[in-house]
């Protein structure tokens, strides 16, 4: 019984420690100084428009199963769909965010605490 215990215990650490070497090899191959996903549509299934930006120029981008298409080179001052939190700026713990969910559901229901 111990070493089923044991077994179980190296396999989900292994599976872990794999997970993390990957991740952090995909993440790097995500990542690029020069270009940069700028917005993305979902317009079907598996069909997305991208906006990207390369140096100072930005392209629309159709991406689906059939491949890559460059749909337009367009001009103009572009937001991040995402915005970036500020060096400065302090990101909420999960605990705060579970609070917040539990006393809106709390107020939906009407219990008081």
């Amino acid at each position: 019984m111990f070493n089923a215990i044991l077994m179980v215990i190296a396999v989900l650490f292994l599976a872990y420690w794999c997970s993390r070497m990957l991740g952090r090899q995909w993440g790097m191959n995500a990542c690029s100084k020069n270009m940069k996903v700028i917005s993305q549509l979902q317009v079907g299934q598996d069909r997305r428009i991208l906006l990207l930006r390369t140096g100072e120029h930005h392209y629309l981008v159709g991406v689906s199963q059939a491949g890559i298409q460059l749909l337009a080179e367009v001009e103009g001052d572009f937001e991040e769909d995402m915005p970036q939190y500020p060096q400065d700026m302090v990101k909420p713990s999960f605990q705060e965010i579970l609070d917040k969910y539990r006393k809106f559901r709390d107020e939906k229901n009407g219990v008081d605490r």
